[in-house]
C-alpha cells in the first residue's frame, strides 16, 4: 500500500489534519506536530523552506502518531491484525522483491531544496526522520531507519549505530577499500514502513515487507550505483557512504531524552528522485509516532519467544518505556515459576528491555494504570523483584550515568547497565485482588 493510499484512509476516517496556510519548516510544522501528537495526522499542503521559497513537496507526519490512527492509515481494524501480518511474515517471508519501472523521476534538486524540519532549539540544524536506508550485500537487502542531518548540499551524516547491520556494513567495506552503495527512501508504502522497524537484523527487510503486504514488493534502481529502493517511494536520495569520511552527528532528541554528539558516517549525495507532486514524510523525534514505531514491531518477536514458556494472552511495550526499554505481558499462569522465565525469554528477545512486568490474563497490558496497579496489589517486593546486574540495556538509557569531579574536572562516568523483572501475577488467594467489572462498561477503573 503506497503512502498515498493511506492518507486517503485517514481522510476518510476523519483521521487527518489538513492544513491549508503556509507553514514554515523552522520549528512551525513541528509545532503542529506536537500539538496533534497521539491524536491526528498531519498533511501541510504548502510548506515553506527555510530561505522563504515555497516547497514542491506537501509534509505528511503522524501516520503511526497512536495505535488507532496506525491500524486505520493499513484500513485496519486493529494493530492486532497488523501484529500477525509481522509475526507471520517473520514465520514465512514474502517473496523477493521484483524489480519494475519507478513512479519517481531524477531531477537537479539538492538538499537545500528538501522540506527538512526543525523541531527543537536544542537540534544542531533540520533532521530527517523518516529516512530509510536500503543497501544490498552478499544478495541481501537491509532496510532500517535511520536519522539525518545535512552538513552541505550534498552531504548528510547519519546515525549508525555501533553493532547493527548499517554499522557492520560500513566497516567492511571500509576494510576493503569500497564506498557502500545505499538509497535512502523517504515517504515509502507503509509495508515498508514497518518491515524497516522491525529488529531482526538476519532477515532480507524487503522480503519481510513483501509479507506484510501479502504480494512481492516493486523496487526499482538508482541510474549509476548498486542501489534500490521502493517503485513508489515518494523521495529517494541515491549516495554513497565513503571509508573513514566521518562528522559530528547530534545531539538530537531521543524517546529516553538527548542523545550525545557523536562522529558519525557521511553520505555524499550522488542524485535525487521524487515522484509527481511529492510527499515529504517526517516524524516526530521523541513523540507517539517515533515510539511507536520503535516498539510496536517488536511486540511480535517478544510473544513468540515467550510463548515457548508459557501462554501469552498479550505483550505491550509501555509508555512509561517510551515503547522500547519496558514491556508488560499477560500470561496464563500454569506454575509460579513460569513469569520469571517468561521475563528472561523476553529479554533474549529484545536486548534492550530494562524492565519486564508479568501479569496475568486478566490484566489489560495496554492500559498503564491497570497494569501499574496490579504491580503494586500483586509484587511482593522482596520476591518478586528480580534484580540482574552487568547486563547491557539500550544506548538510549543514560539512568547509567553519574557526573563526577576528578582533580577539579568534570568527568561522566558509565555505571554497568542492569535489567529488573518483576512478577505481578497473583500467588495468594485470586478473590483478593479482582479486578471489579461491570458487564456493561467493563473496568470499573
Amino acid at each position: 500500500m503506497e503512502l498515498r493510499e493511506a492518507i486517503d484512509n485517514l481522510l476518510e476516517r476523519n483521521l487527518i489534519e489538513i492544513v491549508e496556510v503556509p507553514v514554515s519548516v523552522e520549528y512551525e510544522a513541528a509545532s503542529y506536530l506536537v500539538k496533534y501528537d497521539g491524536k491526528k495526522a498531519l498533511l501541510f499542503k504548502r510548506p515553506v523552506l527555510a530561505d522563504g521559497r515555497e516547497s514542491i513537496f506537501r509534509i505528511f507526519g503522524g501516520f503511526a502518531t497512536s495505535r488507532d490512527v496506525l491500524a486505520a492509515s493499513m484500513g485496519l481494524k486493529s494493530v492486532n491484525e497488523l501484529k500477525e501480518k509481522i509475526r507471520e511474515s517473520l514465520r514465512n517471508p514474502g517473496k523477493e522483491p521484483v524489480e519494475s519501472y519507478p513512479e519517481w523521476r531524477r531531477t537537479e534538486l539538492s538538499l537545500k531544496d528538501l522540506p527538512i524540519l526543525r523541531h527543537y532549539t536544542g537540534e544542531p540544524g533540520p533532521y530527517m526522520t523518516a529516512s530509510i536506508v536500503i543497501f544490498r550485500d552478499e544478495g541481501k537487502f537491509s532496510s532500517s531507519y535511520h536519522r539525518m542531518l545535512p552538513i552541505s548540499e550534498n552531504k548528510l551524516v547519519l546515525r549508525a549505530v555501533e553493532g547493527r547491520k548499517l554499522s557492520r556494513a560500513i566497516e567492511k567495506f571500509s576494510r576493503s577499500g569500497r564506498d557502500l552503495e545505499v538509497a535512502v527512501s523517504i515517504g515509502n508504502p507503509v509495508e515498508v514502513l514497518i518491515a524497516s522497524a522491525v529488529p531482526a537484523e538476519d532477515r532480507d527487510k524487503l522480503s519481510l515487507a513483501s509479507g506484510i503486504s501479502g504480494e512481492p514488493l516493486e523496487i526499482s534502481k538508482c541510474e549509476d550505483l548498486d542501489a534500490w529502493a521502493p517503485s513508489k517511494a515518494e523521495l529517494v536520495i541515491c549516495g554513497r557512504i565513503k571509508p573513514g569520511e566521518l562528522a559530528p552527528e547530534g545531539p538530537f532528541y531521543e524517546i529516553l531524552g538527548k542523545d550525545i554528539v557523536r562522529m558519525q558516517p557521511v553520505l555524499t549525495v550522488d542524485s535525487i528522485y521524487i515522484r509527481e507532486n511529492p510527499i515529504y514524510q517526517a516524524i516526530l523525534p521523541a513523540g507517539m509516532e517515533h515510539q511507536l514505531l520503535m516498539g510496536l514491531p517488536v511486540e511480535p518477536l517478544i510473544e513468540e519467544r515467550v510463548s515457548e514458556v508459557a501462554e501469552v494472552v498479550d505483550v505491550a511495550m509501555t509508555p512509561a518505556g517510551a515503547g522500547w526499554v519496558e514491556v508488560a505481558i499477560s500470561i496464563r499462569k500454569t506454575h509460579d515459576d513460569q513469569p520469571v522465565l517468561a521475563g528472561l525469554m523476553a529479554i533474549s528477545a529484545h536486548k534492550s528491555l530494562k524492565r519486564v512486568i508479568i501479569v496475568d490474563d486478566d490484566v489489560d497490558v495496554t492500559n498503564y494504570i491497570e497494569l501499574m496497579r496490579a504491580v503494586v496489589q500483586r509484587a511482593h517486593i522482596p520476591d518478586d523483584y528480580k534484580m540482574i546486574s552487568g547486563v547491557r540495556g539500550s544506548s538510549l538509557d543514560h539512568s547509567n550515568l553519574r557526573e563526577i569531579y576528578l582533580d577539579g574536572e568534570r568527568r561522566i562516568l558509565r555505571l554497568p547497565q542492569g535489567k529488573m523483572i518483576i512478577d505481578a501475577t497473583v500467588k495468594g488467594p485470586r478473590d483478593l485482588t479482582e479486578i471489579p467489572r461491570n458487564p456493561l462498561v467493563g473496568s470499573n477503573r
